[in-house]
């Protein structure tokens, strides 16, 4: 456990300096920021995520900063969505996150999003629909320590990575 409070913050434009390091973290550590994990092609717009995009048209959002303000560090990112259809929840989830790569491995992810839950209760996004791609075992643990339950997994275009898709009701 870190010796710094960490805190859950709305999306503020003061950041964003520190937003582009963390994205910048990501690229160098060969990653996606986005949160689909270390083995997705970086820079390469596939039919997959074109698909995931393509879905959210319509849909609203709020992103939450997870931070260590006292060192205006920024740990991770979280993505809460509303508003979507089936479709949209099947491809997407209705909530996204992503640990700065070097910060991963602490705890961070599953702290983050306990402490996003009375937000998401709030905004009514309950329960938690998550996919993660099928071997991103990192955010298969974080999902599972949530209470995860797997819901299936499948491919959604040919040539494209494997995704899991998960319903979490312990965290609320």
């Amino acid at each position: 456990m870190s010796k710094n409070k960490e805190s859950l913050i709305a999306w503020d434009p003061a950041w964003e300096d520190a937003v582009q390091q963390y994205k910048e973290e990501f690229r160098k550590a060969g990653m996606d920021w986005e949160g689909l994990g270390p083995h997705y092609p970086i820079g390469k717009e596939t039919l997959y995520w074109k698909l995931q995009k393509d879905s959210l048209a319509g849909c609203s959002s709020s992103t939450y900063l997870y931070v260590r303000e006292e060192e205006k560090r920024l740990l991770g990112m979280l993505n809460l969505r509303r508003g979507q259809t089936g479709e949209s929840l099947a491809r997407m989830g209705n909530i996204g996150f992503s640990i700065r790569p070097c910060e991963q491995g602490k705890g961070y992810a599953v702290r983050m999003l306990r402490e996003a839950a009375p937000l998401s209760m709030m905004q009514g996004i309950i329960p938690w629909y998550m996919v993660c791609l099928a071997d991103n075992e990192a955010s298969r643990r974080v999902i599972a320590r949530l209470g995860g339950r797997k819901q299936g997994e499948t491919v959604w275009a040919a040539g494209e990575p494997a995704v899991e898709k998960y319903v979490v009701y312990d965290v609320f």
